[in-house]
């Protein structure tokens, strides 16, 4: 999928524009390739991308993409010690470190 209008029809509009925003310019194909090395879908992924752009926007926190994508990796790395049957949605997971740990510019 390299076409926003696309990635609207499958995540809405409000989600697939803080995902473009989050990309900053970089192709969809970047999110894509990001979720597949993960062994997420990259929809989860996409809604997850979305929950961490708006927590930075709504934060006033600049990170570039690489970092963003950094972090999404972090949350499915972190998520995978919850059993399965118990494991939250990427999102969720997403929201929750931001809770706990917050985003550095670091």
């Amino acid at each position: 999928m390299s076409n926003p209008d696309a990635l609207v029809k499958v995540i809405g509009h409000e989600d697939a524009e803080a995902v473009l925003r989050l990309l900053n310019g970089s192709p969809l194909s970047t999110l894509m390739e990001a979720a597949k090395a993960a062994d997420q879908e990259w929809t989860e992924w996409a809604r997850a991308a979305a929950c961490l752009q708006r927590w930075a926007e709504t934060h006033d926190i600049h990170v570039d993409t690489q970092r963003k994508m950094g972090y999404l990796s972090c949350a499915v790395e972190g998520a995978k010690t919850i059993p399965v049957p118990m494991r939250p949605s990427l999102s969720q997971t997403v929201t929750a470190f931001l809770e706990t740990h917050g985003l550095s510019v670091e």
